[in-house]
């Protein structure tokens, strides 16, 4: 009984002093999130600069976040948006199934996969694949809020 009891407070004893422990780590608003401001503060986005180059004037495409990640679009969109099924100004350059097995130099428009069509001997695109922008972003220059730690396979 007595062991009971001396086990009893000690177990008390020990609750009361992490409950005490666990309000004294309070954490800061200002260190919650990613942009280590209070959480009740409404910052204004940043204005993102996109690339104005005019389609055929490109240079060097940006590099794929991941292996089987979508091409960035390089060049303006600005008159091309919104894309609809009766206008589509990006299947008037890309969709030419002629240039798959061509090697792209400068200034030539990358053309569509094969996974992008239903037969690619008639050029004829899938319909799941119509809207562009869906999966394709134009490339900006941003500042990344974090850093990607992403490595490409058997890199070192």
């Amino acid at each position: 009984m007595r062991k009971t009891l001396l086990l009893s407070a000690l177990l008390a004893s020990l609750l009361s002093l992490s409950a005490f422990a666990v309000q004294d780590q309070s954490i800061p608003d200002d260190s919650l999130g990613l942009s280590k401001t209070s959480v009740f503060d409404v910052p204004d986005p940043e204005v993102t600069e996109y690339g104005n180059a005019d389609v055929g004037s490109v240079g060097k495409r940006a590099e794929r976040s991941y292996m089987t990640a979508p091409p960035m679009i390089p060049h303006t969109i600005q008159d091309m948006v919104p894309i609809k099924q009766d206008f589509n100004l990006c299947k008037d350059c890309h969709v030419q199934p002629d240039l798959l097995k061509q090697k792209i130099t400068k200034g030539m428009p990358v053309p569509a996969p094969v996974s992008h069509y239903v037969d690619v001997s008639k050029g004829q695109l899938y319909m799941g694949r119509w809207n562009c922008t869906q999966c394709h972003a134009p490339q900006a220059k941003v500042n990344v809020l974090v850093k990607s730690t992403f490595k490409k396979p058997g890199a070192k």
